[in-house]
């Protein structure tokens, strides 16, 4: 199941609005609400503003809050960053697109040893 982000099928759930009016009134398919009622998908910002504008209620009540511990993952991300800058890892890269063009991307790497940082982290400080 996924993780709960958004409680808007719990406020549609409350009100006498249909998914299928909510869907037509946003020009959407009905089956993303239904991805949003299930939190396998999550509206934009702009599309969370105006379900709120239409069922009246704060954009803050269709957000389910989420308590997190601080740990200082944060300041440790940043001097991870650092340390990996100082060892002379790049930060971007250049890499040819479809159209033949080279463009400047964020490194794989310093990416990967980002996020494996982070999950290692969270190991730890459980």
């Amino acid at each position: 199941m996924a993780k709960k982000i958004n409680n808007i099928k719990k406020i549609l759930n409350t009100s006498e609005l249909q998914v299928k009016v909510l869907a037509l009134y946003l020009d959407m398919d009905d089956t993303t609400i239904s991805k949003w009622n299930s939190n396998t998908a999550q509206p934009s910002l702009k599309r969370l503003n105006e379900v709120g504008e239409i069922l009246e209620v704060d954009n803050t009540t269709l957000i389910q809050s989420i308590p997190r511990e601080s740990t200082g993952l944060a300041l440790a991300l940043q001097t991870e960053y650092k340390r990996l800058q100082k060892n002379g890892m790049l930060e971007k890269i250049k890499k040819t697109n479809d159209m033949g063009e080279l463009k400047e991307v964020n490194n794989p790497e310093f990416v990967k040893a980002l996020q494996n940082f982070v999950t290692e982290y969270k190991l730890k400080n459980k």
